[in-house]
């Protein structure tokens, strides 16, 4: 039997980093889950939840009644700048990850055949190419130099495979790789601001231009058809479009980055090696580096009881990934890829489980066991290892290596 209001326990406060900035907040964000099973946060002068607690994050991420529909962001959530604030009016489309119901069914139908398991291996030798093409290049590197892995080889795979995937001209890709930056990891406001609409506008542009746009899934989406005859918008192929590059560039960016990491801080001898391994590596990367700490905003439709706490109508509620992949006694330095992921939610649950999960699987496995190939006795350099987060994002933005060990060849 539900609980009556009154019965209902009220979330204790906790304090965490809702700004971006250097420096690495997952030891907060499993702090959390040690004070509660569900936390309210201080953000923007209000307050937002933070479910924490495996189970309720599970429950959380199914409950239809926690939605991400973008017309229930409150008003004082649309901060200029923002994602949220910078959401285009509903009647111009929305985005996959703020819509529900039948509008979030005939995207996700949009994109679906294109992201599926079976498509997603058509792309794979095409990976295997990028890969090879950057190893290439970080070959011409001195072995007695420190290379930064991310600039060099984590971020350049997703942003080149995925712009040709997408059909973008490659000439835009280092704008578009600065302006994805800004918007999620830039600490100051002002610079998030202009680099909303950047977004927009250089989608936008490229869009107007079909001759530059290659074959790809722009187009695919722009062709498609929907069930009832109905087609997709210009408003609309802009608005997806920019989901795909901010899910698809800075989330497979950060796994591979953060994969690299746990192999290279250990010997040669415990690295992984085979197809199977690198596989299970992977997913026990998802689950102790989840490139997105938290699933992205939803907001209670009514009040919600869950596991004994309210979530009042109206709050805006976040599911803690981080602490829900792990059990209560890990530490931030616990990695056991025999445990291959064990069941981690990286990825989401339900209807709003992520379409590109294939995809980023299939890049990551195929990056790392191609690099740790290519050179085997790389290792961490001693300094510049830097993290970059808030409880939303977190991501490796300097990974120093030696390519070819510290005492060279």
């Amino acid at each position: 039997m539900a609980m009556t209001a009154d019965a209902l326990r009220e979330a204790p406060v906790f304090s965490m980093r809702t700004a971006t900035g250097d420096g690495d907040c997952m030891p907060e964000m499993l702090d959390a889950r040690r004070t509660a099973p569900v936390v309210r946060v201080p953000f923007a002068g209000r307050q937002a939840w933070v479910v924490c607690e495996p189970a309720l994050a599970r429950t959380a991420l199914i409950d239809t009644r926690l939605s991400k529909d973008v017309r229930l962001i409150p008003d004082w959530m649309r901060v200029p700048g923002s994602m949220l604030g910078s959401q285009p009016p509903p009647e111009n489309g929305v985005a996959m990850v703020m819509s529900e119901g039948e509008e979030h069914a005939r995207i996700r139908r949009a994109h679906a055949e294109s992201f599926s398991p079976r498509h997603t291996q058509t792309w794979q030798q095409h990976v295997r190419d990028v890969v090879a093409t950057l190893l290439d290049r970080l070959t011409a590197h001195d072995g007695a130099e420190t290379v930064n892995l991310v600039d060099t080889f984590a971020y350049p795979l997703p942003i080149t495979f995925f712009s040709e995937m997408l059909g973008l001209p490659p000439e835009i890709q280092p704008t578009m790789r600065r302006i994805t930056e800004e918007i999620i990891f830039h600490s100051d406001m002002a610079v998030r601001q202009t680099a909303v609409p950047a977004l927009y506008g250089t989608i936008a542009a490229c869009l107007e231009e079909r001759s530059k746009l290659g074959p790809g899934l722009i187009g695919d989406i722009i062709s498609h058809v929907d069930g009832d005859g109905r087609t997709v918008t210009p408003a609309e192929a802009i608005i997806w479009t920019v989901g795909l590059v901010i899910a698809g560039w800075e989330s497979t960016a950060s796994l591979i980055s953060s994969a690299l990491y746990e192999a290279l801080r250990r010997p040669v001898a415990e690295r992984p090696t085979t197809e199977e391994e690198v596989a299970a590596w992977v997913e026990e990367t998802l689950r102790v580096h989840p490139p997105f700490l938290s699933a992205t905003w939803r907001f209670a439709t009514e009040d919600v009881e869950l596991g004994g706490y309210l979530l009042p109508e109206g709050a805006p509620v976040l599911v803690n990934l981080a602490s829900a992949n792990r059990a209560p006694a890990e530490t931030p330095e616990d990695f056991d890829p025999a445990g291959a992921g064990r069941g981690h939610i990286s990825f989401g649950l339900g209807h709003h489980f992520c379409l590109g999960a294939p995809l980023a699987r299939l890049e990551a496995r195929v990056a790392v066991q191609a690099f740790l190939e290519a050179f085997p006795k790389a290792q961490l350099g001693d300094v510049g290892l830097t993290w970059q987060s808030e409880w939303l994002t977190r991501r490796l933005s300097v990974l120093p290596v030696h390519l070819k060990g510290k005492g060279g060849s």
